[in-house]
């Protein structure tokens, strides 16, 4: 037995209910297309500065280089860690990642209920 939930609203929480309705329901039809494998490119720059580069991924079974130009993060380190606060270092780029998947997943879940 599935279930499958109606909402009237165009967007709901800054989401397109239409568009995520329909992923949820393709996605439930053929699971290959929640595969997703993304990149990203790191070069070092100086003691514990290093940039990360990150653009085309693969998702929904195709390429997807929807984006003109790549996402840069530097990562650094404070001075009592040896770094010089270049950026955020890569524990709290992970912090930061883990808060918005859970922030974004909790959205989606409200807009999916109504």
């Amino acid at each position: 037995m599935t279930m499958q939930t109606t909402i009237t609203a165009s967007t709901l929480n800054g989401m397109d209910v239409d568009q995520a309705m329909a992923t949820i329901n393709a996605i439930a039809a053929d699971p290959e297309i929640a595969r997703f494998r993304l990149r990203a490119c790191n070069r070092w720059i100086t003691g514990g500065e290093n940039r990360s580069t990150i653009k085309d991924f693969f998702g929904a079974k195709a390429e997807d280089s929807s984006r003109s130009e790549a996402w840069e993060f530097t990562n650094g380190e404070p001075p009592v860690l040896l770094g010089h606060n270049e950026g955020a270092n890569p524990v709290e780029f992970l912090l930061h990642a883990l808060a918005g998947c859970v922030t974004t997943t909790f959205v989606l879940h409200a807009m999916a209920r109504g």
